[in-house]
């Protein structure tokens, strides 16, 4: 079929859209809507390794936010419990800041075994395929900072305890 023989596409709301959609009874194709499934982890103290790290723009909250996503490992370090995100703020100006009262600078120090040596450079990068003991706990928000129910909350990751892995060169 050409270009120009092709029908123009239907627009929602316009006269044409009802007299082509199925007649009632007739079975119609329906998207399919998908979800990620993120199993609940009962809170406490887990040993976890981080996989990855990312800096992201979060629109909704208007402000830069890291996330550092970890496996949450039974006692035996064999098995993954589950998959868990450490959210760390990093502001809302033009690019990422890490203030020094904030947590994403803490957790930094932390994690590097002690301060940067250069003073703009405070890489996600030092939290990648590390070993950790993790605390984990429930939200109690939802997206629109209304309280939510047990049956609403997901699992976060609320501190690393301390890391058992990595680290600068000594």
């Amino acid at each position: 079929m050409s270009r120009a023989a092709r029908p123009a596409p239907l627009q929602f709301g316009s006269p044409d859209t009802a007299a082509s959609l199925p007649k009632a009874g007739l079975h119609r194709a329906q998207p399919e809507i998908s979800w990620v499934y993120v199993p609940r982890i009962q809170p406490g103290d887990y040993p976890g390794r981080s996989r990855f790290a990312t800096v992201y723009a979060d629109k909704q909250f208007k402000r830069w936010v890291c996330a550092v996503q970890f496996d949450i490992l039974s006692n035996s370090l064999m098995e993954v419990v589950g998959r868990v995100t450490w959210y760390l703020n990093l502001g809302t100006r033009d690019k990422p800041h890490a203030g020094r009262r904030g947590n994403y600078y803490a957790a930094w120090i932390k994690a590097n075994g002690g301060l940067p040596k250069r003073r703009d450079r405070l890489s996600p990068r030092v939290f990648e395929g590390r070993y950790a003991r993790v605390r984990v706990g429930d939200t109690t928000k939802n997206h629109k900072q209304d309280l939510i129910g047990a049956e609403e909350a997901y699992s976060v990751i609320r501190s690393v305890l301390r890391w058992e892995t990595g680290g600068p060169p000594q």
